[in-house]
């Protein structure tokens, strides 16, 4: 069995390992995405029997959407250490502000967050484990050049632990990938589903990196997978010049307030855009987009979310649902199913598909959403949610 300790530990370094080893198998490429959406969501459409009554102008909306700062972000991992295992920083856009993430192999977890740093804290303390050291004094330098990643930290932990790092490569490589973080695959506690998509991400090359890890003046070797990836050495060791961390339904004990569509087939909220199709009058939700600084994340679903404010009792729907990133569709697949049992309307969500090499390609399995809605006395819709982690 698990300890409870390790559980944490194994988020970070499941992203690391899934990288490394996806060419472990000949043959085995990386792939951005998990399904091909136009075979995985069927074209079907909603029966008009489950509604009991005419449709309304009037929507209701289950869902919420988020997002935290984009930026970039570099994760070195060590061999032979007997607390710590990896650092990582990570860079706000526009240089706003950084975070130096240390984590212990006792699952341990601590986030530096420097004088700038902007981002709601909520979205750096993923685990009630995790501490947060505020007004951190560091010195990093993290960019790409034309030989390729330089990246340089100087800071101490604890007050008095210091580590400094320094990597350069001296020839930059063309290829560079797009893929699903598994960060949140083994988390404990969760208020909101992690759809953390890393883009112009890379592997770090052995052969013509100078690099040098120092913690207490001790110098540490960088962690390595036993195995070429495309064809060469590389360290365990991630980074992406476009860090876009997603996050879908949040934890929720509220009422839904209804809005009013006025015949439109589109409605904007914030920064989501909910497309719908038309059954006898019932606003049936399509797709839905969310956009923040330049990209986005979509959702679609087969068949149509239903228009749930008219469901009959007893009703019950089934269906798939799938989410992407900008041009790229299908990152994550999934079942969803709406019930009204008796006036009280139950919403699941069950992640199922996700790009990975064998053994980790269903991570995301493990995250369930389930949502409950009652009309109350005074004719409103109560919502309560929670996303559980099996």
């Amino acid at each position: 069995m698990t300890q409870p300790g390790l559980k944490i530990q194994k988020v970070f370094t499941l992203f690391l390992d899934l990288v490394a080893s996806m060419v472990t198998t000949r043959g085995m490429r990386l792939s951005p995405l998990a399904v091909d959406p136009g075979k995985y969501l069927r074209t079907c459409k909603m029966p008009q029997d489950i509604y009991e009554k005419s449709g309304t102008e009037l929507f209701y909306n289950p869902f919420t959407f988020n997002h935290d700062d984009f930026g970039r972000l570099i994760l070195i991992r060590i061999d032979g250490h007997h607390e710590i295992h990896a650092v990582e920083l990570i860079v706000q856009d526009e240089n706003k502000g950084a975070v130096v993430v240390v984590y212990y192999h006792n699952g341990k977890v601590e986030n530096y967050l420097n004088q700038l740093f902007s981002s709601e804290k909520e979205y750096v303390k993923l685990d009630k484990n995790w501490k947060i050291i505020e007004d951190q004094e560091f010195e990093y330098i993290f960019k790409d050049t034309p030989k390729g990643i330089n990246f340089d930290l100087d800071i101490k932990i604890n007050g008095e632990r210091r580590i400094k790092i320094n990597l350069q490569e001296n020839r930059k490589e063309e290829k560079r990938f797009s893929v699903l973080a598994t960060v949140g695959a083994e988390l404990r506690e969760v208020k909101r589903f992690p759809f953390i998509y890393l883009k112009e991400a890379g592997l770090i090359p052995v052969e013509g990196t100078e690099v040098s890890f120092e913690l207490d003046g001790r110098k540490m070797e960088l962690s390595k997978p036993p195995v070429k990836v495309e064809g060469k050495h590389r360290f365990r060791s991630v980074f992406s010049f476009s860090r876009l961390p997603f996050f879908w339904n949040e934890d929720q004990d509220s009422y839904l307030s209804p809005e009013k569509l006025d015949n439109a087939q589109t409605f904007m909220k914030g920064n989501a855009v909910y497309s719908f199709s038309d059954n006898n009058s019932h606003k049936e939700i399509e797709t839905i987009t969310y956009n923040a600084h330049g990209h986005s994340s979509s959702f679609r679903f087969s068949p149509a979310f239903p228009d749930i404010a008219s469901l009959k009792a007893g009703s019950k729907i089934n269906g798939k649902f799938c989410l992407g990133v900008d041009d790229i569709d299908g990152v994550i697949g999934g079942k969803y199913s709406v019930i009204n049992r008796d006036g009280e309307i139950s919403i699941d969500f069950q992640p199922e598909k996700c790009w990975g090499p064998i053994g980790n390609k269903n991570w995301i399995s493990v995250y369930h959403y389930h949502a409950k809605i009652k009309l109350t006395e005074d004719n409103k819709f109560k919502l309560q949610s929670k996303w559980i982690v099996n």
